[in-house]
Order: C-alpha cells, then structure tokens, then sequence
C-alpha cells in the first residue's frame, strides 16, 4: 500500500503526502524493503516498527471475534492510473465500511504482485488494497488476495483501462468495489502499518479468507509494466490475529 496523488485526488493509506510522495524507495535494490528503515527519519518505521505488515497468517489468536463489519459500497467515477510503484483506481466516493461502529470512506484501490499477505505460508499471485479513512484521518485497508481463474467482467474493465506506461495518464471510469468481493466476507484482522515507506503503524488490517480471480493474461500485463511490488512479511511479534 503506498501514498501518491493521482490527477490531483490523494490516494492514501496514510501519512503526510509529502512524505509519501517525494521519497525515493524501490523494491530491490539499495533502495529496497531491506535498507527502507534508513532512507530518511521519516521511514525508522520500516526497521524498528513492531506491528509492521505485511504479514503471514497462521493461525487466529481471537477465532471468534466479532467486529461487526459492514460493507456498503456503491458504484461511483473512478480514475485509473499508473504510478511507479502500482496500478490505482481512486473514488471520490465509492462507498462506505463500518467497522465496529465506526464509518471509514473508501478511497481507493490498488494491486500488488505477488501478494503481500500469506495465508499458512502461502504466497498468492496478487493482492488488492482497499483502502479507507475515517473523518480523523484512521486508516482500515481491506486485503483481497487473488488467484488465477476467470474474473468478473467489471475487474476486466479494470485492467483494460490501465494506461500503456508508468504515469502516461489517467483514465475515467465507473466501477462499484462491491464487484470485486468475493462472496464469502469472513476474515482476518490485526493492527499493522503501510507496506511501504514511511511504514507508518497504526493501520487496520481485514484480509479476506476467499480470494478472487485474475487472468494470467492480465497478471502478466500488470508485472511488464509495474514489477514486482510486494514487501516481504514481518514479524508478528506480540500482536493478535483475530478471526471473523
């Protein structure tokens, strides 16, 4: 999950935009996940942080939480748009998510390949980030992973909107994220941070057991022109999982 603007609409997951936006990061490299703690004072998160994501979910410490999730998005204009670290499509109001009785805005989605998160150990072709924000700016990212299969005709129309090259454009488009749950919302969920710099803690995770479709056709068309863009898991330490 990572911060920049997109044709002059924020597509957060938190943190000031200037620190988001102007800090050069990679994912190899010596700018890579490795040496991201060191790159500025704003990213000691990355290194020292001790409730960073992504991580790999093994077993729920809470299986039988109960955190009254309710999700009402609706269809909306979008942007899609490259940036160098990821394909995004943002909203100016796509909808809401509540979370124990608390509304968070959806903001925008986003894709990282192959999945950040891991399920027991395994590593998923991609990853989507839904990414919402409450009125005093508290952050919920709802984690998609996705598997190879046929998908839905509106996630095609997704990828057939993606620009030719990294930040060429931006292009319109009319999208309800409620096209791109699977049926099945039972979950995990944990405090975490953004996967990328500045790794700022204080995130809510919910990862989605069920995951859904991508093309290899699309997947292929996503790494030729992004990359591979997914950090490696982080310790778990003392946090809890817990299940829904």
């Amino acid at each position: 999950m990572e911060l920049h603007p997109l044709r002059g609409v924020l597509a957060t997951e938190a943190g000031p935009p200037a620190q988001g936006a102007t800090l050069a990061w990679q994912y190899e490299g010596e700018q890579g996940p490795s040496h991201w703690g060191t790159l500025a004072p704003t990213t000691a998160s990355c290194e020292k942080g001790t409730h960073q994501s992504p991580i790999n979910i093994r077993t729920a410490s809470h299986p039988h939480g109960h955190d009254g999730m309710l999700i009402q998005y609706r269809a909306a204009s979008g942007h899609v748009g490259t940036s160098h670290h990821t394909v995004e499509v943002d909203f100016q109001s796509g909808g809401t998510l509540e979370l124990s009785g608390r509304s968070y805005s959806l903001k925008e989605f986003h894709f990282h390949e192959p999945s950040e998160h891991q399920l027991n150990g395994r590593i998923y072709p991609m990853e989507a980030h839904l990414v919402h924000r409450d009125e005093s700016g508290h952050l919920v990212v709802l984690a998609i992973l996705m598997e190879l299969g046929t998908e839905t005709a509106p996630l095609a129309d997704v990828w057939e909107r993606i620009p030719s090259g990294k930040q060429e454009e931006v292009r319109d488009l009319l999208f309800n994220p409620q096209d791109l749950l699977p049926k099945d919302l039972h979950h995990y969920a944990y405090d975490g941070s953004l996967t990328t710099p500045p790794c700022t803690e204080g995130v809510h995770w919910i990862v989605l057991k069920e995951p859904i479709h991508i093309t290899a056709a699309h997947l292929e068309r996503f790494v030729s022109l992004i990359g591979h863009n997914a950090r490696p898991v982080q310790p778990l330490n003392e946090r809890e999982v817990d299940e829904e």
